[in-house]
């Protein structure tokens, strides 16, 4: 997966924002972000993913502009939690912009939950 920051935060790359908060008192955090991104860029996947941060969250999009949608958002308070949420696709939401929200217990289990909520959010069904 080739996974980037954002183009409208030129701030810092994901990794040195991640770094940076690794080194506060939200380290945890910092550290478990970073070695997730890792994991998403070393998925066999061709797909272009745009991070942009909010908070110490990571949220996923399909455009590299700030007015895309955030179809994909990650939370991680550590090695051990994490949040996944995506939006569903307005043709089956509920209401506008309804989510789907998850919690992980392991890495492994946080990017098995990440792939499955890009698919489902649709972000990614037109683009490579």
């Amino acid at each position: 997966m080739r996974l980037t920051r954002c183009k409208d935060q030129k701030s810092a790359t994901l990794d040195e924002f991640y770094t940076e908060i690794s080194e506060q008192d939200t380290r945890e955090c910092g550290k478990a972000m970073l070695d997730l991104i890792a994991r998403l860029r070393a998925l066999p996947d061709e797909k272009h993913v745009f991070g942009r941060t909010s908070l110490l969250r990571l949220c996923l999009l399909a455009e590299d502009t700030y007015k895309s949608p955030w179809f994909v958002i990650i939370s991680a308070l550590d090695k051990h939690n994490y949040y996944i949420e995506y939006r569903m696709p307005d043709d089956i939401a509920p209401w506008p912009d309804a989510r789907v929200r998850g919690d992980a217990r392991s890495e492994d289990d946080a990017v098995r939950m990440i792939i499955t909520a890009m698919e489902k959010s649709g972000g990614w069904s037109q683009k490579l």
